[in-house]
């Protein structure tokens, strides 16, 4: 697949995430997750290791997110 193109799918996953969240989905942070996850793969391919960073900490929160909405909605 064309890293550029990995790019633009991971962006927009991200911004259907932030859709979900807004429309309180639970679905946003599975969406966020891969969406983070297919952010990290564009990064290192790229060899941008800030981005990279960024994607795994966005992905620990994006655990954290689900576990502590799943928690409260029960």
């Amino acid at each position: 697949m064309n890293m550029e193109i990995l790019g633009w799918v991971a962006t927009a996953l991200l911004l259907v995430g932030y859709y979900l969240n807004a429309n309180k989905s639970i679905w946003s942070w599975g969406v966020w997750l891969h969406g983070n996850a297919l952010m990290l793969i564009y990064a290192l391919a790229i060899t941008s290791y800030s981005v990279a960073f960024l994607s795994i900490v966005l992905m620990a929160m994006n655990i954290y997110g689900y576990i502590s909405w799943k928690s409260n909605k029960k």
